[in-house]
């Protein structure tokens, strides 16, 4: 009979925590704090008391998710490192860094062999998302993520799904910037926008933030295409091609204009033609020349 060695047996066992709490492939894109906040079993604030070891130290700060009473906390990682695809990143821990930690506990899967006793030790878990599973706060603003985070937990944990979109919505008035852009990704994501959040996407297409103009505009491109679908038009339809034209002629960055002149196209149809026409021969970026010639031929019937 042939007995494995038990050096192989603790690293298939570990192997199998750690690629179990890692990303897939097809998952490499970063996933958002809001994303993470809302698929961990565990979200602790703490502070790394020691990462030399197999197990790095965490000093407990606060639980912002999950049940857990001790102090201190031990985090899987360093075999996790050494088993991940090229395409991950390295998990690593400096002493005294502050830090959210996305975590999970051991899962045993179907024909694994019976972990060993340390990794059922009440204090010992694994990051969810491989290198993604913490997230290291910075020096300055750190106030703002934190309260951010609390706000994800609370929000993705709602059970009524009515509540959580409602939530979701109320995001993009928060003065909270982390807030407002998981607001208007999970909107976008969603299709959550409707003719009540028009003038409120207005004034955030406005913004000085790039992804905050772009988001803003494409969840207004969204509302103008189920408004068509239900043949209905805004109240003050005018006044809000007029702003996004401005929008278009403006300085806000060409991909953004160019997202603002597919609104202005679907919402105003042939009646901004000339409008059209002159953006798509004269407009400075190709971009917007190209999205303008592209909605003429969709208002001819052309595609």
């Amino acid at each position: 009979m042939i007995r494995r060695p038990r050096l192989t047996i603790a690293i298939a066992v570990l192997g199998g925590f750690c690629s179990a709490t890692g990303l897939l492939q097809s998952d490499v894109r970063p996933l958002t704090l809001y994303q993470k906040a809302g698929r961990a079993s565990w979200v602790i604030l703490g502070e790394i008391s020691d990462g030399d070891d197999r197990f790095a130290a965490v000093k407990v700060i606060e639980v912002m998710k999950g049940t857990y009473t001790r102090p201190d906390l031990r985090v899987v990682y360093r075999l996790g490192n050494f088993l991940r695809k090229s395409w991950e990143g390295k998990l690593e821990f400096a002493l005294g860094e502050r830090s959210v930690l996305f975590l999970k506990r051991y899962e045993k899967e179907p024909g694994d062999p019976e972990p060993p006793k340390e990794l059922r030790e009440e204090d010992v878990f694994a990051p969810v998302f491989g290198s993604q599973g913490k997230f290291t706060l910075p020096e300055e603003g750190s106030p703002a993520y934190l309260e951010a985070i609390r706000e994800f937990v609370r929000v993705t944990g709602l059970a009524d799904a009515a509540a959580q979109e409602e939530a979701l919505l109320a995001f993009l008035d928060s003065v909270n910037p982390h807030i407002l852009q998981a607001g208007l990704e999970q909107v976008v994501d969603r299709r959550l926008a409707g003719e009540a959040q028009v003038g409120r996407l207005l004034r955030l297409a406005e913004s000085p933030s790039d992804a905050v103009r772009l988001n803003a505009v494409q969840i207004l491109g969204q509302v103008v295409e189920d408004l068509r679908a239900a043949k209905k038009t805004l109240p003050d339809q005018p006044d809000v091609v007029n702003r996004l034209k401005g929008m278009v002629m403006g300085d806000g960055g060409d991909v953004f204009r160019a997202e603002a002149v597919k609104v202005v196209a679907a919402l105003a149809g042939e009646s901004e033609s000339p409008f059209l026409e002159r953006v798509s021969k004269e407009d400075r970026s190709q971009i917007v020349r190209y999205e303008a010639g592209r909605a003429l031929l969709g208002l001819r019937g052309k595609i």
